[in-house]
């Protein structure tokens, strides 16, 4: 019988129990020497100057937000098909966020729009490698120049992404990434800020460590809070990084199957990485045609996918926020993304078996 297929899950094992068990043996358990050679690790693979870990990417928006001394009603660009803490992080920290449209092709933010919404309050643009996707980086740098803007990078789906030979989230102000438990590599919970700004980097260390650079002192020289992380998170994010490299080789496989089974159905759509990057694919997803009836006939055969982020404008949550702006655009390629698009099976440890069940199915439907 056909085993149920996840949609993603991450590939934990001996090695991630064998490092939690060395922690518990230190009992040092909150945030120590290994969170501090996770960080390193991050660091030299990414090649930025400073990384610091947090609890998760949440906080880490907000305190990229904070750092970048952006004040109380600033405004910052943010791409309207996204994960929703993209707007609930700018607003945590004060300001005011406007929503706008993205490309089709590679769900990057649409800069011709984007410049129609640009007022003496925009300070900031938010980029969002969906789905480990790769935006615009030049177009994007340039139009920040061009507006005096601060680039907070979301590579929160994207680690191990590259642009032109530079880690995607190394490429604005102060980026980062998330490690939740179905990102490409997990710490269960967990996100990391980069930067190459020591200014950037030390607020961040601050405000994540109530207010202090260093633990073990009771004086605070700036408002801080808790947003520290843990050495049993960094034990399996070490055993995760050591394994990260065949996840990316086959992160791609994964994609290029998908491509070259399906790119043949007319009824489907793949998204157009930019010719420069190397994007990461959390998942490959596709824009598909009857997407809910072919959801529930993959789901009635085992098969798990997963539908596009609802757009910004519509969520319930934001719709009466004051501060959330330009929710009254017409939207029409977030919500054609969101009505066609489907997140494909994507675990790193999916045999070649099960990949085919999958396609075939899809094919199947189809004809």
């Amino acid at each position: 019988m056909q085993k149920f297929i996840r949609q993603i899950q991450p590939d934990i094992g001996k090695e991630e129990q064998s490092l939690v068990k060395k922690v518990i043996k230190t009992t040092f358990l909150t945030e120590n020497i290994f969170s501090k050679r996770f960080e390193e690790q991050i660091r030299k693979r990414v090649n930025a100057k400073y990384a610091i870990v947090l609890n998760n990417w949440t906080s880490g928006l907000y305190c990229c937000a904070k750092a970048l001394d952006l004040k109380r009603n600033d405004e910052v660009l943010v791409p309207n098909l996204t994960f929703a803490s993209c707007v609930s992080s700018m607003l945590l920290a004060n300001l005011k966020v406007v929503l706008c449209e993205i490309n089709e092709d590679n769900y990057s933010i649409n800069l011709d729009l984007a410049k129609k919404l640009i007022t003496k309050k925009t300070k900031a643009i938010m980029i969002v490698h969906l789905f480990g996707e790769c935006s615009n980086i030049d177009e994007i740098k340039s139009f920040a120049r061009k507006y005096k803007l601060k680039i907070i990078e979301d590579a929160a789906q994207a680690f191990g992404g590259t642009y032109k030979n530079k880690a995607l989230g190394t490429l604005g102000d102060v980026g980062g990434y998330s490690f939740y438990g179905n990102k490409s590599i997990t710490t269960g919970e967990g996100g990391i800020a980069v930067t190459n700004s020591k200014s950037i980097a030390e607020k961040i260390r601050k405000l994540k460590n109530y207010g202090r650079m260093n633990k073990g002192t009771y004086k605070h020289s700036s408002v801080g809070y808790n947003f520290k992380f843990t050495d049993l998170n960094a034990a399996i994010g070490l055993a995760q990084l050591k394994k990260f490299s065949k996840i990316l080789v086959k992160k791609k496989f994964i994609d290029n199957f998908y491509r070259k089974k399906l790119g043949h159905i007319k009824q489907i759509q793949f998204s157009t990485p930019n010719q420069f990057s190397r994007p990461v694919y959390w998942f490959t997803t596709i824009r598909a045609k009857r997407k809910d009836s072919l959801s529930k006939y993959l789901f009635k055969k085992g098969i798990e996918v997963r539908e596009f982020f609802f757009p910004m404008h519509f969520q319930e949550a934001f719709k009466k926020n004051s501060n959330v702006l330009n929710k009254k655009y017409n939207f029409k390629t977030s919500i054609k993304l969101y009505k066609t698009g489907l997140c494909l099976p994507s675990s790193p440890n999916l045999s070649l078996k099960e990949l085919n069940y999958v396609a075939n199915l899809i094919i199947k439907f189809y004809k």
